[in-house]
């Protein structure tokens, strides 16, 4: 098939399952198949966008994409398959149909007691901005701002706020997904929603990008999406629907505006601010061309699963190739390069399968736990994929099944404690299985 061909297969199988989840109730909420064929769908009609020259300002040739374009068609191949034997491995299964899940009023004590999260987010981003604004100092558009914030050495005080930046917007995410929660149920304050947005934002905010918009609204939207689908609630959702459509216009505008402030130039066109999405295709088709199939040894796993723990020599390799590039060096590059490293231009999809039935089986019975700490995982794994067209989700999710794992080791000083303390000062009857 010719390039175009295989992207137009792409985005019909994936657009296809899309409205086939969301056609019946039980995948109206965010899973890890919603996610996955909603970003990949964008992402394929934004590249078909480029190649045709439609609503761009600059056509991409055939060639740009000639190589990832086949890779991409037998991973939405394999993930959709993958997704297909998760639900019907799931569709007799024996869940704990529970639809109260958590009191929301204890969720709304953890959110208090734990109010300190996103304040801290807000400070260390604080320090991280001011430090690179005083060592970077002039430059001639925000897009050089943000390679140098990328490339810059932190030192000192800048140094330890950097050490501890990855770790407190881990905890900032899941502060958000309690959040949302909470809102599905008493409903969305906007002033305060975007003071708590914007506080846990703050540290990648610092570096100039657009990806915080996405990892600050996908755990939010993603428990606040199960929290009123699944729970009964007398709260009015028609208000809320409209708070909703203000927030999702707030921040498209806003990706689109930091998309504009970061050109390097006048006249481009409104959609070229989302071709974000793009760059790991094309990133990847680069690195196609520098290593074909069987012209390397391949990983075995060494780049996806343990990317976020051990070095891989062809990351490496690769990250060499294109050090001459600072443009290239600092530009996302997708889940794909590191699955060809690993298995294969046809291995990597399959490996990749496998994943999603993993993470589809295990969010779908996650969605009717009944605990706190069920509600956190169930948040971290529905929207797993959602980078995948930009990044190496297993390693950037290292860090964060890291602390869930902590989390899981003190939960019962974390969560049976608050537990205490709240009856304790309100009397009320709660749900016991926080853990």
């Amino acid at each position: 098939m010719l390039t175009l061909d295989y992207l137009f297969c792409s985005i019909i199988i994936l657009f296809s399952y899309l409205i086939l989840l969301l056609s019946r109730r039980k995948y109206k909420i965010v899973l890890p198949s919603t996610s996955f064929c909603l970003m990949w769908t964008v992402t394929v009609l934004l590249l078909i966008f480029q190649v045709k020259g439609f609503w761009v300002t600059y056509k991409l040739p055939e060639s740009s994409v000639s190589l990832v374009a086949p890779f991409i068609f037998y991973l939405c191949i394999a993930c959709t398959i993958g997704f297909i034997v998760a639900h019907i491995l799931t569709t007799n299964a024996n869940f704990k149909y529970n639809y109260g899940y958590v009191d929301v009023e204890l969720l709304d004590y953890y959110l208090k007691r734990f109010k300190w999260i996103p304040y801290v987010c807000g400070a260390v981003g604080t320090v991280l901005f001011a430090f690179l604004v005083s060592t970077i100092g002039n430059v001639e558009n925000f897009n050089e701002y943000r390679q140098m914030a990328l490339v810059t050495k932190r030192v000192g005080y800048a140094e330890v706020a950097q050490r501890i930046s990855g770790h407190i917007n881990i905890l900032g995410g899941f502060y958000l997904m309690l959040y949302g929660y909470v809102c599905g149920q008493k409903g969305i304050r906007i002033g305060n929603f975007l003071w708590v947005v914007f506080l846990c934002s703050m540290i990648n905010i610092s570096i100039g990008g657009r990806v915080w918009i996405l990892t600050s609204l996908l755990p939010f939207f993603t428990t606040y999406i199960l929290s009123i689908k699944y729970v009964n609630s007398d709260f009015d959702q028609r208000l809320n629907t409209k708070k909703l459509i203000y927030i999702l216009l707030i921040f498209i505008s806003l990706f689109a505006l930091i998309g504009l402030v970061r050109g390097n130039g006048d006249g481009d066109k409104f959609i070229d601010k989302f071709l974000y999405l793009t760059d790991g295709s094309r990133m990847t088709n680069i690195m196609l061309n520098f290593f074909p199939p069987g012209t390397y040894q391949l990983e075995n796993g060494k780049s996806t699963i343990l990317g976020g723990i051990l070095d891989s020599p062809m990351v490496n390799m690769f990250a060499g190739r294109i050090s001459f590039d600072i443009g290239l060096s600092v530009t996302v590059k997708s889940i794909m390069p590191n699955l060809y490293y690993d298995f294969g231009l046809y291995g990597g999809p399959i490996f990749m399968g496998f994943i999603c039935i993993i993470l589809e089986i295990v969010c779908l019975y996650l969605r009717y736990s009944n605990s706190v700490l069920s509600l956190i995982c169930y948040g971290t794994i529905a929207g797993f994929l959602v980078q995948s067209p930009v990044g190496n989700v297993f390693s950037l999710y290292t860090p964060t099944f890291e602390w869930l794992i902590i989390i899981i080791l003190l939960k019962r000083w974390i969560f049976n404690k608050g537990l205490t303390n709240f009856d304790n000062n309100h009397n009320t009857p709660v749900t016991k299985d926080l853990c």
